[in-house]
Formats: structure tokens, sequence, C-alpha cells
């Protein structure tokens, strides 16, 4: 093993935000619990942020802002049970100079090993620790650490449960009220705490069990209550070099996932399960998912006979993605993806709750902790590599159904529509206004617009059936979704006098544009993504009409009847586009009459302009006012439904398309992009590929893919990983550059590497078959594990079940 490639590793001292960026990327998760890679030493600060989180956990507080009273959703931090704190001599651990430092994320065990050493004014005090974290009981984690004086010391050790933590992570959150919950109960006796959320009425519990050892011997452990925090503490007269160690396990639970009473719950997890149960479950459940998940790339010159024969002896339950390319980092990056997203949900612990991936997962709380559009980017991952996750996630927002009904009734809109932002309930958390800090005036906040997240749901679904074959998600609400959602658009679209329909007041995904200039109300008119996307959406609703045997009486049981299935039809074929003679699509209507901007100098001006939204409006202008965009909008299309699907699906609407579009359209829009949001560059890296401009495919990937690892957007990291990122870059890995597409219910493979990648190597699972891929510059070899009908580079082919295949690729 490589380990430069399976470990993420800091040796630095950093502060503030590249700490706070640093602990983001050392979390750890199980799909229920998130749990931040701070030191177990520290405590909040601007240096160190020891968030723990639960998914689905959140609760509402309302703080007075200038006259108003402004209520926020959060994900709460959970009481902090990894806290430790030590005297040595009588000084404070807390209060000597960090002088040295290790910290070492292991993707292959998923354990994180730091190593800290402290100046005491006797010597060197250097404290160890590990983090554990099981997938398997999902409620449990577990910590051991050693601390070490190289002098003789009287040494006071304390673990505690710290439960005066608030949620803090986010410095412009900081001004609203962050205290979440209660505490009901802390007890020295049994080891437990209780606390209860403040608005949401959540009831989450700890128990926890600490062991001390010194010098082989174990030694009595107390426990007290000191401030409303649980202490379990010894003092030991420990001999230079001699280490004091401790074993602490911990299990979590709420009221949300937990229906037993919570205390006899936590203790009865914590008599069943050691230390060692916690490791063996890490070590069987991360062996699999590298056995089903790596994704290889891989720069050795070893021939292709061998390379195959290797990743075949490794890769056939495997998830790893490897690529052989000119450098280690693009390879870690991958891992580090592959990793997050397998500890952000996962089925064993999704299947029991009520949740789905909040854009930056459980590893901070940037955006609140809410659920956005971001499914979109992850769950095809999951459905292509473990789909009982996908499904669980899917049925996060089936449930929330009636409260989508209840938000488009609210705005006096008909059917379903699902918020831009979600929580708890599945309201709408997006605020309806802001304070402008300048002005201390109150303006609209015009986000929500976006309503396009209803579409991306419905995507979601149906990248879900064609992946798996499984359509009894849509039996089970599935279709009410798209039924619903597709009465709320049929009501908002306004027929013209030329049967061309229009859509107004929504938002596309580029977020610097939230209506015209000067213009009272927010969102723009015939926003291409949004009308595409829906004219794909109505098509599915009229393919299943035909195709889904319970089509018919659950179309009866939700009243929608011939007329608005006939509207449907109507509305998909004849939604209006703007688009110029040379074939470019406005991004929408009248964009091309936006005044141009002069990007080169704006970043000999202010350097990095990723922002420029920020910069524009501190001179008193406004994005809206120019052709500049935030991220892909219209050329997002390509993303989701590939380049020939949205060609068929532009002309079925009634608009011709010259040779060269895609060319057009991506120069245009590429050079009106900044991709201030990290979602931007890998749709711009996917269509560089099918342009055969694989130097600028590879340059956005490149960039993409570091975006936590480098930081590249100016400390955000901080607040959490991107998640939608990190499912996105492994999709344009594997289904762009690898040329894997299952989006048609069937697997069909034409790859285009990279000549500087000699190898490319990963796993999908389609529609219950497990299927190996390996790809270099002159074959594809493909294994699956069962019978299955595919295509190759455009041609029939079929495999058998456990007899590799291998394709010449095409000059």
């Amino acid at each position: 093993m490589n380990s430069k490639n399976w470990q993420l590793r800091y040796d630095d001292l950093q502060t503030g935000k590249k700490s706070y960026g640093q602990e983001s990327l050392l979390s750890l998760g199980n799909g229920f619990l998130g749990w931040r890679g701070a030191p177990i030493w520290s405590t909040y600060s601007d240096n160190h942020y020891p968030g723990l989180y639960a998914a689905g956990i959140f609760n509402q507080t309302s703080t007075p802002v200038a006259g108003r009273d402004v209520i926020n959703e959060d994900m709460v931090n959970l009481p902090n049970p990894q806290l430790l704190e030590a005297t040595i001599n009588g000084t404070a651990l807390a209060n000597l100079d960090l002088v040295k430092r290790s910290s070492k994320l292991n993707f292959k065990s998923g354990i994180l090993e730091e190593i800290f050493v402290f100046q005491h004014d006797q010597g060197l005090v250097t404290l160890t620790s590990a983090k554990f974290i099981d997938p398997i009981n999902w409620h449990m984690l577990a910590i051991t650490a050693s601390l070490t004086a190289d002098f003789d010391a009287e040494i006071q050790l304390s673990s505690l449960v710290d439960t005066t933590v608030e949620t803090q992570n986010v410095e412009r959150y900081r001004a609203f009220e962050s205290h979440q919950f209660d505490v009901q109960e802390v007890n020295p006796t049994t080891k437990t705490v209780l606390v209860q959320t403040k608005q949401s009425g959540i009831q989450i519990g700890l128990a926890v069990d600490s062991q001390v050892e010194y010098a082989g011997v174990s030694l009595p452990v107390t426990a007290q209550v000191v401030d409303q925090k649980l202490v379990e503490e010894v003092l030991v007269k420990a001999l230079a070099n001699t280490p004091v160690q401790l074993t602490k396990r911990v299990v979590i639970a709420t009221s949300r996932e937990t229906f037993a009473d919570l205390l006899p719950f936590l203790q009865n997890e914590l008599a069943q399960h050691s230390l060692a149960s916690i490791q063996n479950n890490m070590a069987d459940y991360w062996a699999q998912i590298w056995a089903d998940k790596d994704i290889v790339v891989d720069t050795q010159s070893q021939g292709v006979k061998d390379f195959i024969t290797k990743q075949w002896n490794q890769l056939w339950d495997n998830d790893d993605v490897t690529i052989a390319s000119d450098g280690d980092i693009l390879q870690l990056m991958i891992r580090m993806n592959v990793f997050h997203l397998n500890q952000a949900a996962q089925w064993r612990a999704n299947e029991h709750l009520d949740a789905s991936v909040g854009s930056r997962g459980l590893t901070g709380e940037g955006y609140r902790g809410h659920i956005f559009w971001d499914e979109l980017f992850v769950l095809p991952y999951y459905a292509a590599n473990e789909p009982r996750t996908a499904r669980a996630i899917l049925q996060y927002r089936i449930k929330r159904l009636s409260a989508a009904q209840a938000n488009a009734s609210r705005e006096g809109e008909a059917g379903a529509m699902y918020p831009w932002q979600a929580g708890l309930y599945g309201d709408e958390q997006s605020q309806v206004i802001h304070l402008n800090t300048v002005n201390n005036e109150w303006e609209p906040d015009n986000s929500r617009l976006q309503r396009h997240v209803s579409l991306a749901i419905v995507y979601d679904l149906w990248i879900y059936t064609q992946f798996t074959g499984d359509t009894s998600l849509l039996d089970e609400g599935g279709l009410n979704v798209l039924l619903e959602t597709s009465k709320f658009w049929l009501n908002k679209v306004q027929k013209a006098d030329d049967g061309r329909f229009d859509l107004s007041g929504v938002m596309g995904p580029d977020e610097y544009h939230e209506a015209y200039p000067e213009a009272k109300e927010g969102g723009v008119k015939n926003n291409a993504y949004t009308n595409v996307m829906l004219s794909w959406s109505l098509g599915w609703l009229l393919d299943l009409q035909k195709t889904l045997p319970s089509f018919a009486a659950i179309a009866a049981a939700d009243n929608f009847d011939a007329d608005l299935l006939q509207k449907a039809a109507d509305v998909a074929a004849n939604l209006r586009l703007e688009q110029r003679a040379d074939g470019v699509f406005a991004q929408y209507q009248d964009y091309f009459n936006l005044s141009e901007i002069d990007f080169d100098a704006y970043a000999k001006k202010y350097g990095d302009i990723h922002r420029i939204d920020r910069l524009l409006k501190a001179e008193g202008k406004s994005p809206d006012d120019y052709q500049v965009a935030k991220q892909a909008d219209f050329l997002m299309l390509m993303y989701n439904l590939g380049n020939q699907r949205v060609a068929h699906l532009l002309e079925q609407m009634g608009y011709q398309l010259p040779a060269d579009w895609l060319v057009k359209n991506t120069d245009y829009y590429q050079a009106r992009t900044v991709h201030g949001s990290t979602t931007s560059r890998p749709v711009f890296a996917g269509i560089d590929v099918h342009l055969d401009r694989m130097d600028e495919a590879e340059e956005f990937l490149q960039q993409a893919i570091r975006s936590d690892y480098d930081d590249i957007q100016g400390g955000t990291t901080a607040e959490g990983v991107h998640a939608g990122v990190m499912g996105e870059t492994l999709a344009v890995i594997q289904n762009e550059f690898g040329g894997v597409d299952l989006r048609d219910g069937q697997f069909s493979i034409n790859p285009h590497l990279p000549e500087n990648w000699s190898h490319l190597a990963f796993t999908q699972v389609f529609q219950g078959v497990k299927v190996a891929i390996v790809e270099t510059p002159t074959v594809v070899q493909l294994t699956a594990n069962a019978d299955l009908d595919v295509e190759v580079m455009g041609q029939p082919a079929h495999l058998v079940a456990n007899q590799s295949m291998t394709f010449k690729m095409e000059k």
C-alpha cells in the first residue's frame, strides 16, 4: 500500500480557519454521527471547534435583530464527549505551548491518530490519541489516549462530557442565538447525560465509560458533576516516560431514531460493545468499502496484463477508484472523497433514520446543516455503489411531500414545492429577508426562488430507478412526488399567444442572478436550465404512464387526470427558451441584454474574483446587471442528462441546433463563469471531455477535486466539507473520463482517458449486477458477477457471469 495515497496527514501548527478546515477534513462519521477532527484536548476557540452531530437533529431558535425576530433552524452541536483535561504538576495542559503536532487520518481503516507535544517548564509532555466510530453499531464511538511526561509528574486526568457547548462553528452565525438544548440530567453514578432540544423537543442521550491504566495496572476512576459537565477523573503519580493510558467508550442516541427509553438503551449498548468490537466493526466495514468502492488511478509502468491481474485480485468486490496518473495527489483526493461520502450516509444507519445528506455532510455547520439540491451530486454515487443508501436518502424527501404541498399552498401555488433549504420538517428554511449591514435595512432574500430543487428531487428518483431497476419506490410515494411537483409546474407556467409556455419568478443554479436589473420582484423568466429540466421531468411522467403498472391507480388517487396529462405533454414540447442565431441559448430571457464585464480588469484589481458578486456590490453595483455566472447554469444540463439527451430534448422542444452548438454554448458561458461554487468546475470538466479538450478537462477536475484540500473558497472548508463536489468529481471521473453511463436503463461504456492516465479501475452496481471495470489507453476489461447485456463503445456485448471480457479501445 502506498501510504501517501491512503492517508490524510497534517504536521503543521495551523490556526484560525485553516485549522478549522483541517478539522473538517479529519472528521469521522458513520451516517448517524459526524465527529469533527478537533484535538481531544481542545474546546471552542478561534483555532479549534470540536463538533459532534447526529443526522436529522435540528432545532429552531429566535434572535431579535434590528426590530425583527429572526428564526433559524440549525443542525445541533451535541454535548462534547471527547474533551480531555489534564494537569501536570499543577499546570493545566491547555495552558502549555503546543510545539509539535501530527494528525493522520487513515482512509483504509477509518481511524484518526494524533500526536501532540507540549512544552512544560520541566520538560515535554506528549499526548497521543486515536478516534474510532462504529459503522455497524452506529450509536458507538471510542477514544484511546496516552499522556506521557519526560519527567516525574503528578498527573490529574479528567475525561468530560461537556454539556455547555453551543452551535458556533460558523463565524457569521455567532451573533444569533446558538444555545440549542437544555440539560435534563447528568448522572455520575450511571455516567449518563440527557439533554433536550429547546424547540424541537428531541431528547439526546449519552452514556460513557472511561478506563485508565498506568504501568499495566487499572486505576479507579471517580465520576462527578461539575458545572453540568460529567467528569471522570483519576490522579496518578507518574514516573518519567511512563504513559497514563485512557480508553473511553461513548454511546449516543436520540428520540428521533431510538423509540425505547433512552437511558436503559444507552446503558445496554455500552455493556454490549467493547473497544475491540468497535475496532472489528470498523475493520470489516472499511475493508468492504475499499473492496467495493475504490477508484484506482495508477501511473506505474507495469504491463497491461499485470495491471489487470493485480486489479482483478484486489478489486473484484472493490469500491476503490484507482487512477494511474502523473501525481499521487489525484489518487489521494479520490479516496478522501470516497471516504467522506461513505461517512456522510450509509445504509446500516440511514435505513433507520429520517435524514438526508446536507451540503456539508456531518462535518460542520455551514448553511446550518440544511439540505439543498446537493443530493443531486451525491445520490448517483450511492445508487451506483450502495443502492440501499440511495433509497434511504430518497425516503427523506418522500416523507416530506406533505410539507412541500404546504409550502406551495402558502405561496399560492398548486401541488408540491420543495424548499430550497430543508431541515427537520421540510418547510422552507431560507430567510425571506436579510439585513444589509451597510444601511441597516431589510432586503428581500430571493434564493428561495431556486424552485429547480423540486426537479433535482425528481431527477434523483429517476437516477435511482435507472441504476437499480427498482420501481417499488415509485409505488411507495415516489410517483406522488413526481405528480405533485408536476402540478406545481403546470399551474405556474403561462401560455402565450404563440402557443409557447413561459415560466417566471424563478432562479436557476447561478445564484448571482436573483432578479432583473432594477426589478422590485425577484426571479427571472424562462431560465433555460429550469425549463429544459421541466420538459425532461414531464417527459418522464408521460413515459411512466405507459410503463409503470401502478401509474393509473396512483394518478387517479392523486387527482392527476387526463387533462393534466395532456397539458404535461403540451408544456413539455413548448416551453420557451431564448436562442441566438448562432445556437447559443440565453441563461434566461433577455440575458443577452445584460452588460458585459471586464473580468481581466477585475482580476487585476482584486486578484481572486470567484465572489465577484461581493466585489460588485461593494462598488455599488449588482451582479444582476451583468453577464457573469457563479456556476454552470444552462451547461448544468449536460452534467445531469448528457449532451445527446439534452440535444434530443431541445429538438423535441422545437429548437434547431447547429453542429457546433455545444462548443459555442460552452465557450460563451465558460468565458463568463467565475466558479463561485465548488460544483461548477466538474460540469465544465465533463463537457470538455466530450469536446476532446482533455487538458482543460483534467485541469478543471484537478482544481475541483482539491477544493476542500486547498480550501479554494476562501476558508469555507472550516464550516464543513463540500459533499456535493466530492460526489460530483467521482461522477466525472467514472462517467465522463471513464465513460460509464447507466442513465438509460442499460450499462454503456465509452472511455476517454487523458494521455497521462495509464490506468483507471473501479466498480459499478447496475440493476443488481456488480461490474468491475479496468481501463487502459488500449483496452477496456469488464467482469460482471452475473450475466449482463452491455454496450461498449457503441457496440452491443454480452457479459457472462464471472468471465472477463476485453475490448480494444478505439483510436
